[in-house]
Formats: C-alpha cells, sequence, structure tokens
C-alpha cells in the first residue's frame, strides 16, 4: 500500500550522508559491486566518506545535494534522485568531484591516476544526453520504504521541475538486464530509446552495457503508481 505521507523537498547539506547512500546504491544498482568500488578500490565506509564530500564539495557535478530531491517519510529521509540539464555552464564533471574528494581526504595521491584510469574504462557505456535534457540520476529507495509510492512520487516532482524550467525531453538510464528498474521507470512514462555496450564494459561489471531511456517532459502529466518500486 501507498505511503500517504510522503514529503518531496530540495535535498540540503544535512541530507549528505543519506545522498551518499544513494548514489553508491543506485551506482551498485543490481550488482554486487559497481563502478565506485571497481575504481576506488575501498571498503564501504571509505567509499561513503568520498561520496558524501562530492555531494557537499565546492566543485559542483551531477552527484551534488543541489541536484537532488529528498523523499521524506514522517521527517525520515526514504529515498532521493537527481536531476540536471547538461547545458549548465557550473556543472562539473563527475570525475573532478571524485578527484577532488580522493585526495581531500588523504588517500595517496600516486593512487589517483589509477581511479581515474579504472573510471575510464567504464566510461564507454555511460550514456551522455544533449544539451536542453532534463537528465535523471542517481534514484534509489531505501529497501524498508520500497513498494510504498515513493519512486513515484519522487519522478512526479522531479519532472514537474524539469517542466517548470521548460525542457522537453527527459532521459534515464539503467543497467542492461535491470528489468524492475526498466519496469519502474516505463510506469513514470520512460520508453527504451537505445542500448550501449562494449566488451570492457562487460569484463568488468559482468553485465553487457547500459540502457537509454526517454519521454517527453514538457506539458507532462504524470500518474502515480501505488507500487511503482
Amino acid at each position: 500500500m501507498a505511503y500517504s505521507n510522503i514529503a518531496v523537498v530540495p535535498a540540503t547539506p544535512d541530507h549528505s550522508a543519506f545522498l551518499a547512500q544513494v548514489v553508491l546504491a543506485a551506482s551498485r544498482s543490481q550488482l554486487a559491486r559497481g563502478p565506485f568500488d571497481i575504481a576506488l578500490e575501498l571498503n564501504d565506509e571509505d567509499v561513503l566518506d568520498i561520496l558524501e564530500w562530492m555531494t557537499l564539495s565546492e566543485l559542483v557535478s551531477n552527484c551534488h545535494f543541489t541536484r537532488f530531491l529528498v523523499a521524506e517519510v514522517d521527517g525520515e529521509p526514504a529515498g532521493a534522485l537527481a536531476a540536471f540539464d547538461p547545458a549548465e555552464t557550473d556543472l562539473l564533471p563527475l570525475g573532478a568531484a571524485l578527484s577532488d574528494a580522493y585526495s581531500g581526504l588523504g588517500h595517496d595521491d600516486a593512487g589517483l591516476s589509477d581511479v581515474v584510469n579504472r573510471i575510464e574504462v567504464l566510461r564507454h557505456c555511460f550514456p551522455t544526453a544533449p544539451p536542453g535534457t532534463w537528465t535523471l540520476e542517481w534514484v534509489a529507495v531505501d529497501a524498508a520504504h520500497r513498494r510504498r509510492g515513493v519512486c513515484a512520487k519522487l519522478m512526479q516532482e522531479i519532472l514537474a521541475k524539469g517542466a517548470r524550467q521548460g525542457l522537453r525531453k527527459a532521459q534515464i538510464s539503467t543497467y542492461a538486464g535491470n528489468d524492475a528498474a526498466i519496469k519502474t521507470y516505463e510506469r513514470a512514462g520512460f520508453r527504451i530509446e537505445s542500448e550501449r555496450s562494449d566488451p570492457q564494459f562487460s569484463a568488468v561489471l559482468g553485465v553487457r552495457g547500459m540502457i537509454t531511456m526517454l519521454r517527453n517532459v514538457f506539458g507532462f502529466t504524470l500518474l502515480i503508481v501505488a507500487a511503482a518500486e
């Protein structure tokens, strides 16, 4: 049964620890290890510290807290997602914020080039979007709050935000084979547009590539589906 008391709010610095968990969960998706695990080769606690730094960094990337909406239930965060327009001039590459956090937290700078190289191996399949596309990222709902309409509410609010900004197309992506995510995004009006695959990506992550999905934003209507997780 869907919650009746979901409040969707802009993320604040106080949400940073939760947002780090969201980014890590979204990056892993259905996989045991995601790109951050593979690139950083650190334990979960250290990875989360780096991601939390990135959400607060002066180097604003697509995982900065200012790009997120947070769904709260009884005042506690239950899920979150981010969105951005690639045309935003103040938005820096994710790697810049990652490098800043890695060095800022005292990790050996000599290992930074290895981190960057491991990310580059995966970049072949990372989706891109043209300027003016409302690009959704880092979608995750806490396990205790799934199948309660949290994701549907977040989708409704983030798409409404894109519509208010006059954007006409929205894009979201997921790993190939993540059928649960694909069905959730289809319920939010997205349709599969393309798939990018790469042998190196597959060898490292164990999935053939990434699925890109699109939908119209301008003037959108969205039915809230109770079981949308």
